[in-house]
């Protein structure tokens, strides 16, 4: 590789979140592929989004010394050893970018043993697809810096900055909450195809009621409740059927369920 080669991001870690980011920058932000540049301790995922993506592997030690912003998009488990090997290659003027759950940027500061500057994300899978969530927050960056990233991310999430004490509920919202609404989903999908219909106009029923809903909730810009009461005709279906979920108090199953993912997130920081 040429020296003279750089990168506005280098990804270390090329999971199902190390794909998304780069979906994100490559098909919406329009982030040049030769800006781009991803290492992975698997080479044989690396080769892949080479051929797939058109974008630059290598090494992590040369991407971290190449990239303007570095993100690490590694499993929690595998912060702290990467942070080692990786610190001797920053420069003073890079920029952490880690997406990893319940890690805070204290801690990446304190792995890495320096005041590196250093932005948080908490992002979903859909932002691969043009659509997600960001939740955010930074230390140690430029507000000027924080606005182009924003704007850059923003072309395939909604982004929005949270105090960091946050994250971790945010790590049940953003991150975690699209798996709750995959499960939901799923139930519906099982329905149908108890009632004989095929696989693939199960999975179109199912994503079409789940976009439609959530394209009605975004345009109207109400809130969710009046747009459920909008369906609702007295005495209809649908509070026939609403009445077996409150019934069933799913709505404190839905909390338990957000309260777990958030104690995860806390019990994460703490391994560090």
């Amino acid at each position: 590789m040429k020296k003279r080669n750089n990168f506005t991001f280098g990804i270390i870690g090329c999971g199902n979140i190390g794909i998304a980011i780069i979906k994100a920058l490559t098909e919406f932000a329009d982030i040049s592929r030769d800006k781009i540049c991803v290492s992975d301790i698997d080479k044989s995922k690396t080769k892949i989004l080479k051929k797939n993506f058109g974008i630059v592997t290598t090494d992590t030690d040369i991407l971290v010394r190449r990239s303007r912003f570095v993100i690490i998009a590694v499993k929690p488990k595998d912060i702290a050893q990467l942070c080692s090997s990786i610190s001797p290659y920053l420069k003073k003027n890079s920029i952490i970018i880690s997406v990893a759950a319940g890690i805070t940027i204290d801690s990446i500061r304190k792995m890495l043993d320096k005041d590196v500057s250093a932005i948080r994300f908490m992002p979903n899978l859909a932002i691969g697809y043009g659509n997600g969530l960001i939740a955010y927050c930074s230390k140690g960056v430029t507000s000027t810096t924080i606005k182009k990233i924003v704007r850059i991310f923003s072309k395939a999430a909604y982004c929005f900055p949270v105090k960091e004490k946050d994250m971790f509920f945010m790590t049940a919202v953003a991150g975690s909450a699209p798996g709750f609404l995959f499960y939901l989903a799923e139930l519906v999908y099982k329905i149908l195809r108890k009632r004989r219909f095929s696989d693939n106009i199960s999975v179109k029923i199912v994503s079409h009621l789940f976009q439609g809903a959530g394209i009605m909730l975004a345009k109207a810009e109400e809130n969710p409740a009046l747009l459920k009461e909008k369906v609702c005709s007295p005495g209809g279906t649908t509070l026939a059927g609403l009445s077996k979920l409150t019934e069933g108090n799913l709505e404190k199953t839905i909390s338990a369920a957000f309260e777990s993912a958030e104690k995860k997130a806390i019990e994460l920081s703490k391994l560090r």
